[in-house]
């Protein structure tokens, strides 16, 4: 007898990342594959960095990361090779075969994977690739942002890894990432890059729906973010200490106009670190310190706000689930793409040039208007549809099992 079974996806990411929104988007990846037919028990992920659970991360990542960015360019790749190779010889690889037994079919993503940051990305999807090329098993980059920059290694060593075993499908997250990909990997992958939302979007669904607190005053989310993440990762236009007392100066307008307000942070070691320096003064004037260890406690915070005012690209993106407004700090083009894919463009702003006051009168307005229905009805059925065409190109690509 023949009997066809549902496949077993892995979902390669970052899921275990210190940043909760890469743990976001992948439970909801890996959820939403599940309802539309892939194998319950064999649906889950690997962590391209081979943790194994939320709170694990590199210790001292904040000095690395400033250490790293004060470097020129080709001493900073020189610093960076023999730890990736090491770390792929001993940690990775056996993590991702390990990983992946088992396995009908691999979808590569979410999360801004396609990027060259210290050739970090580039050294772990190309071994991605091969791994699946070794258990012959098709896969597909999904929901991943594309960087426009890359080294002269980075770019070989992903290209390569593309020609040797080229993706079933690429499916992008914004316009921008797929002009990328098809300028510069889709003649070695054999496809150009189709643009899908990002499975964030789905926190509603699987979260479900989050019970407003009462009290006087909208609840307004206050999302702290470091400046060495913001610098480590594009170009910054306020400084550091400029941007701590925004942040102070913004929660005492909110409380003066009569908000409530909650401060978080996405879980970044850099990030808690920044809460940590501000607590005592947020804390004595008010503010509640939300402090999430896991992605559903991110998606309670920012669902229980009237609206929020944040950088963090998921902290938008799950607020937007919960029909939760935003007032988007833009600090990288991902998050532009995103807030003008769900026509919010208007509601992004610079603190390098808006002030803090301007700041609460617009978050305010935001928690007044709140999110457009019918768009937020439409964008979320785009979501849940996009991993619907993921799932039918990953099994019927995938070997059928028979028993």
């Amino acid at each position: 007898m023949v009997r066809e079974q549902s496949p077993a996806i892995r979902c390669m990411n970052v899921k275990y990342s210190p940043n909760l929104g890469d743990g976001l988007l992948s439970e909801c990846l890996e959820a939403a594959l599940v309802g539309h037919g892939a194998d319950r028990e064999g649906t889950w992920s690997v962590d391209l960095a081979a943790r194994g659970a939320y709170g694990e991360s590199m210790a001292g990542r904040g000095t690395v990361m400033t250490v790293l960015d004060a470097l020129p360019g080709p001493l900073r790749q020189l610093a960076v090779r023999l730890p990736l190779a090491v770390q792929s010889r001993r940690k990775w690889q056996p993590h991702y075969e390990t990983g992946l037994s088992g396995a009908q079919a691999v979808a590569i993503g979410g999360g801004n994977l396609l990027s060259d940051q210290d050739l970090n990305f580039p050294t772990k999807l190309a071994l991605a690739l091969r791994c699946a090329r070794a258990g012959d098993l098709p896969a597909a980059f999904y929901a991943c942002g594309m960087a426009g920059h890359w080294t002269r290694e980075g770019d070989r060593r992903l290209r390569r890894a593309i020609a040797e075993h080229a993706p079933a499908a690429v499916f992008l997250r914004d316009a921008a990432s797929k002009a990328r990909w098809d300028s510069r990997f889709a003649s070695e992958a054999g496809c150009d890059a189709v643009v899908v939302r990002d499975p964030g979007l789905m926190a509603c669904d699987l979260y479900g729906p989050v019970q407003k607190t009462a009290g006087e005053g909208p609840r307004i989310g206050l999302g702290l973010m470091s400046h060495v993440a913001i610098r480590y990762h594009a170009e910054a236009r306020i400084g550091s200490d400029e941007l701590m007392r925004w942040y102070v100066d913004l929660a005492r307008a909110l409380l003066a106009r009569g908000a409530r307000v909650v401060a978080f942070t996405n879980g970044a070691p850099e990030d808690v670190a920044t809460a940590n320096a501000l607590a005592p003064q947020l804390g004595a004037m008010g503010v509640e310190m939300a402090r999430p260890q896991v992605p559903a406690d991110l998606s309670a915070i920012v669902g229980g706000c009237d609206a929020i005012v944040a950088y963090r690209m998921h902290a938008v993106i799950a607020a937007y689930s919960h029909a939760v407004p935003a007032l988007a700090l833009s600090w990288d083009d991902k998050l532009d793409a995103f807030m003008d894919s769900v026509d919010r463009a208007d509601w992004l702003a610079d603190p390098s040039d808006l002030s803090a006051e301007a700041a609460a009168d617009r978050a305010l307005t935001a928690a007044q208007e709140g999110v457009d229905p019918a768009r937020h009805a439409q964008v979320l059925a785009e979501a849940r549809a996009d991993v619907s065409r993921l799932y039918a190109t990953l099994a019927g690509r995938a070997p059928v099992a028979r028993a």
